[in-house]
């Protein structure tokens, strides 16, 4: 009995250590380091101006808003917006009844005074015949003077009325003082113009302005003439290339900012008045700087690191200081040396020491 329960405790003892052995080896399986694939660029040198975006809506450089001069129904509209049309194009009209009467009345009036200076006219000859035969009055010749004068500016007067009367008859129809679009019609058939308020806007769309207020501490990297990156994300993902027309001298009272304009050429018209716009403008700039791309600089608990893969293929991590930066790269002042390698996709995924597998074109 002894020697079976010798053999029994052996045999126990043998299999929980090889229970124990076979553990070890399973959770070395679980705990096999994987490497994870990232990207690498070299650290270069080159040139770098500091981007700033300033927002802005875009406009016709030559943008008319159409007042109606008299408060009067529509009669009729004869365009729709997006329609390009001609200077003196009609747009819509207005109701002219009142209007035709009271040119009628003018006509009838200016007619009246004609007759009138007429009359005094002949007066005025007979009085001068009589006079020099001897037969009036100094006195009535003057007095036939005085009304043939007279009767000169009632003619005058009829006939600024009736032109008064004209210009209301005309206002009645709106036209377009430019070639361009229609960008907006802003009254229905039936409704009553409000001499206040613009019944039509047109613009030349084929060339853009767009307005950008700069801060103080930017306005002096700015000048005419300087070419500018415009993104109308509504007409594409591209920029479009503009050119700064002017910048102002004194600054808005109340903002404290400066207004300057840009302007960009539309020829295919893909970008309508009205849209919004983000003006890039190059501010600051440095000439051969240390770079890495944006994508390469990790902020972490109010650092900046980059990382860089060792010998070991292990990702090591570098605090760096970093100053300018456009829309790809960024200038490192300190940190890094020209020509290593630092990740630049799957950094945000890695530590300090982590196994990388270098691919080029990035992670997959």
């Amino acid at each position: 009995m002894k020697k079976i329960k010798r053999s029994l405790y052996f045999l126990m003892v043998l299999v929980l250590v090889l229970s124990l052995l076979s553990g070890c080896e399973k959770e070395k399986e679980v705990v096999k380091e994987t490497e994870l694939t990232v990207s690498t660029t070299k650290v270069e040198k080159r040139n770098i101006a500091q981007a700033v975006k300033y927002p802005g809506t875009v406009r016709g450089v030559n943008e008319v808003y159409i007042m109606p001069k008299a408060a009067a129904r529509v009669t009729a509209i004869y365009v729709k917006p997006g329609d390009r049309v001609s200077a003196g194009q009609t747009l819509l009209t207005l109701d002219s009844s009142d209007y035709q009467a009271g040119a009628a009345q003018a006509q009838a009036g200016v007619k009246a005074a004609e007759i009138q200076l007429e009359n005094a006219r002949l007066a005025l000859e007979r009085t001068q015949k009589l006079f020099e035969a001897g037969a009036a009055s100094q006195l009535q010749l003057e007095q036939a003077q005085t009304g043939y004068d007279a009767s000169q500016i009632l003619v005058e007067q009829a006939n600024a009325t009736l032109d008064m009367a004209s210009i209301q008859l005309n206002s009645c129809t709106l036209t377009s003082p430019i070639n361009g679009v229609v960008g907006a019609i802003n009254l229905s058939l039936g409704d009553t113009a409000n001499p206040t308020s613009p019944a039509a806007v047109v613009s030349d769309t084929s060339r853009l302005e767009i307005e950008a207020l700069v801060s103080e501490s930017e306005i002096s990297y700015i000048t005419t003439g300087a070419v500018v990156d415009v993104l109308v994300k509504a007409a594409g993902e591209k920029p479009f290339k503009g050119k700064v027309d002017s910048v102002a001298g004194v600054p808005d009272p109340m903002k404290r900012n400066y207004t300057v304009k840009v302007v960009l050429d539309n020829p295919d018209n893909r970008i309508k008045s009205g849209m919004f716009a983000e003006v890039v403008i190059s501010t600051v700039s440095k000439d051969d700087v240390l770079t890495v791309p944006l994508a390469a600089v990790v902020p972490r608990s109010g650092r900046q690191i980059v990382y860089t893969v060792d010998s070991k293929n292990r990702a090591r991590e570098i605090d760096v200081e970093t100053d300018l930066r456009d829309n790809k790269y960024v200038e490192i002042i300190s940190g890094l040396k020209a020509g290593e390698q630092v990740i630049t996709k799957g950094n945000t995924l890695v530590n300090n020491g982590t196994l990388v597998r270098v691919v080029s074109g990035g992670a997959k």
